[in-house]
């Protein structure tokens, strides 16, 4: 049986750890439902100019989410890992498009001049709640575990993070969408949590199916 215990110790370790169905089947269904009305509502150039990511839209933009960012299942699991006074810095709906290409590999701290990013315990955390069950075919998660302390051959292949080229998949042969030695593949249920070091190396394969792909990062 896998304990709390363990899953404090992956997170620090590998960098995530994995919470089946946090989201009770109510809660995801509403989390969907309200998605799904974020994205019908962007235009075109929103995707195009996200076309890697699929979407990046702001959970301040709708009030619903701050039951999301609440929502006591897991704030328990927090506190379980140990963390019992979270503090909530920013939150997207990223939903990769049907027939999307993958996520660009990156990392999500910015600290680093700061000696506590050394420091084998996370500062800063991602939540992330897949609202469809995921695969390789439709855009899971993938991750480089152990990047989060020590330095892999993708760092020196990826530029800064979040620009407009890497968005738009400017080059679509460059490295930052290849596959690479080490890389584990995160499929999960629907409603199910992963829980990352915002210093891993992560992104996403492809999305190769008819249909959306959701995941709300907070």
């Amino acid at each position: 049986m896998v304990t709390e215990a363990d899953k404090s110790a992956q997170l620090i370790e590998k960098g995530y750890c994995l919470f089946d169905q946090v989201l009770t089947p109510e809660m995801l269904a509403r989390v969907t439902e309200v998605s799904d009305r974020l994205l019908d509502a962007q235009d075109a150039a929103h995707f195009e100019q996200q076309k890697s990511t699929g979407s990046l839209v702001c959970v301040y933009d709708d009030p619903f989410f701050a039951e999301l960012i609440a929502w006591q299942p897991a704030l328990d699991v927090l506190h379980a890992l140990g963390y019992g006074r979270p503090t909530f810095s920013t939150g997207f709906v990223i939903s990769k498009p049907p027939h999307s290409p993958p996520l660009f590999w990156h990392q999500d701290w910015w600290g680093w001049n700061d000696p506590v990013s050394y420091h084998p315990v996370p500062q800063q955390t991602f939540l992330m709640y897949y609202l469809v069950d995921t695969s390789i075919k439709n855009g899971c998660l993938r991750l480089i575990e152990g990047s989060h302390l020590k330095r892999h051959p993708v760092h020196d292949m990826i530029p800064d993070a979040h620009t407009d080229d890497l968005r738009r998949v400017a080059d679509p042969d460059h490295p930052v969408y290849q596959s690479h030695e080490g890389e584990v593949d995160i499929p999960v249920k629907a409603g199910d949590l992963v829980i990352g070091d915002s210093r891993l190396l992560h992104s996403a394969h492809a999305n190769k199916t008819d249909n959306r792909r959701t995941v709300i990062t907070l």
